[in-house]
């Protein structure tokens, strides 16, 4: 190769390279903004992102630690909602790669979770302790069919989850699982929530700003759950300060 040739090779390299790396860089900085940018959480919409619930998901009342409830009232509701991200953790920490069943369809399968919902609790406003509130108003229920379950495991990806929350919770207020499932779905629906992990006063202050209707509302949390609470109409009220 003469000099001239190597000389314009050497030329055009010296102007491709830095344009490369200027455009490497706009598109990190973009991607890093992304990232630190939260967006309206979306859960899975179609039940085909499940495979088939493999084995019995059935709560056993007997297994219940607190025990049944039924003479509170049911005042005001309570929605509780799990940052995924941290009870998945939990579980492998606990079971390794070795999921049981009612952790499998949301930390096993390859989608990422953010806010989950818990559950939709009825309440009694003069309880002092969990066991204070209503709870198994209707005793030990048979299984709910799996049809009607995987309607709602987009927002809360556990039919272990969801069985027993209907029956710890649901039917203290519901007639049948379905109407429970359907609530909390809707209640869900209506938020905006964040996509990467807030804690406290920032979590607080981004749903003030993101949600309209908890603009003025005092909200729970625990270590790693949010709580909004519902009059009897379902309306957004102030939850009760622990």
């Amino acid at each position: 190769m003469s000099m001239q040739p190597k000389f314009l090779l050497l030329k055009s390299l010296f102007y491709i390279i830095p344009l490369a790396l200027t455009v490497s860089g706009c598109f990190d900085k973009t991607a890093e903004k992304l990232q630190e940018t939260p967006q309206k959480s979306t859960a899975l919409s179609t039940q085909e992102s499940f495979p088939p619930i493999k084995n019995n998901y059935d709560f056993a009342m007997k297994d219940d630690k607190i025990g049944q409830n039924l003479k509170a009232n049911v005042d005001y509701y309570m929605l509780a909602l799990s940052w995924s991200p941290s009870f998945c953790w939990t579980q492998y920490e606990k079971y390794g790669n070795h999921l049981p069943d009612s952790a499998e369809y949301q930390c096993g399968i390859k989608k990422k979770y953010g806010w989950v919902i818990h559950g939709l609790w009825p309440q009694s406003a003069t309880a002092r302790t969990v066991a204070g509130h209503p709870r198994l108003c209707k005793g030990d229920l048979p299984q709910v069919e799996e049809n009607v379950v995987r309607q709602y495991m987009a927002e809360s990806p556990s039919p272990n989850l969801l069985q027993a929350e209907w029956e710890k919770h649901g039917a203290c207020a519901f007639d049948r699982a379905e109407q429970y499932f359907a609530k909390q779905q809707a209640l869900y629906r209506t938020l905006t929530l964040p996509t990467v992990e807030m804690k406290g006063k920032e979590l607080f202050s981004w749903l003030r700003k993101n949600n309209p209707q908890l603009r003025h509302a005092y909200l729970g949390a625990s270590r790693d759950e949010l709580y909004i609470c519902y009059d009897l109409n379902w309306q957004v009220i102030n939850c009760p300060k622990q």
